[in-house]
């Protein structure tokens, strides 16, 4: 089923069941978002609701912490992608004229020890979280317990992802062991009254870098992905306990192009406070992007050369923070 005008909105539990009729339709109508709209909604996966409430309540909690206290967690002191992200420190899009996006945000992933292999080989986004010690061990019990569940929901769509590409479920196990993966709580004001969208909006445009976004967003909306046919903004409306997933462009370029990452953005026109969790899951920094077999006639129709997922996010990652320091620079320079 789906909303008049939006991405569809598939059950999960059909790939769950292990019916391998309902395995079969449940991978087919992915197939089929993943060539069109590129957005997609999944209800009745495995994430409790009580977990979903409870963590967009976490998140909360920690925007209301004053900014003396969360900037304690400054994510730009460290470079393995921890920590708290203040308004202004990013551009997402790669407009020249565009705004920092109107947004703060947190970032969570896997805890690693110092003498795991991949903190001490220095890979992207390796590394301990940091946590505010004033919301206690409670908080970070909630924190972990939400990134377990979302590995486990991105390993399980990944298998959903091989079925619809045509491969067994476990064909991309290898990827998924070790990976590089995390979560931002989102916290976007209401964009000024008189805010023109083109002008500084919440999340500028772009496509995602990596491989997988699963997305929870409370119920205020400003999600939108432009509709590349019918050249216009599509809105995804909140669904209570669904996550909208989208491919990034790792994954496309995985795929030769076959299954799209699409450009999205939010603005916050509501009014109100806008609460989201993007979840990225980009696999193993070691592991080696090449094309996939069934997604190309023969070797010669493939457009990408092979790329490890670490020398693929990384620049992209850099490029992004860099914008926010071209903006100032310019911005004062004219202003002068």
């Amino acid at each position: 089923m789906a909303p008049a005008r939006g991405p569809p909105i598939i059950d999960f539990a059909d790939f769950l069941s292990g019916d391998e009729s309902r395995v079969q339709k449940c991978a087919q109508e992915i197939r089929e978002a993943c060539m069109t709209e590129g957005f997609f909604q999944i209800i009745n996966h495995s994430v409790p609701s009580s977990l979903m409430k409870e963590i967009l309540d976490m998140s909360k909690e920690f925007f209301n912490l004053p900014l003396e206290d969360k900037m304690k967690l400054d994510k730009s002191q460290n470079a393995y992608n921890r920590g708290y992200q203040r308004i202004g420190s990013q551009i997402i899009s790669k407009e020249a004229q565009k705004k920092p996006d109107l947004m703060e945000g947190f970032y969570v992933g896997r805890e690693l020890p110092p003498d795991h292999p991949q903190v001490e080989a220095g890979k992207f986004g390796s590394g301990p979280n940091l946590w505010p010690t004033t919301l206690g061990q409670p908080f970070q019990e909630t924190c972990m317990l939400y990134l377990h569940h979302m590995i486990e929901v991105a390993e399980q769509l990944l298998k959903a992802l091989a079925v619809s590409l045509g491969y067994e479920k476990d064909f991309f196990d290898e990827f998924s062991k070790d990976p590089m993966t995390f979560y931002k709580m989102l916290h976007y004001p209401p964009a000024p009254p008189d805010n023109a969208a083109e002008l500084q909006q919440g999340l500028g445009s772009h496509r995602d870098f990596g491989c997988l976004t699963l997305l929870l967003q409370d119920g205020v909306p400003g999600l939108e992905y432009w509709d590349k046919t019918n050249k216009e903004w599509v809105p995804v409306q909140p669904v209570k306990d669904a996550l909208v997933v989208n491919l990034g462009n790792m994954f496309m370029q995985w795929t030769n192009d076959l299954y799209e990452s699409v450009v999205h953005r939010v603005i916050n026109a509501t009014g109100a406070e806008r609460y989201s969790i993007p979840f990225n899951f980009n696999g193993n920094p070691d592991f080696v992007i090449s094309c996939l077999e069934k997604c190309r006639d023969k070797a010669e129709d493939e457009k990408y050369s092979p790329v490890t997922v670490e020398d693929f996010i990384r620049p992209q990652y850099s490029a992004t923070y860099g914008r926010t320091g071209h903006y100032k620079v310019t911005t004062t320079t004219a202003e002068k």
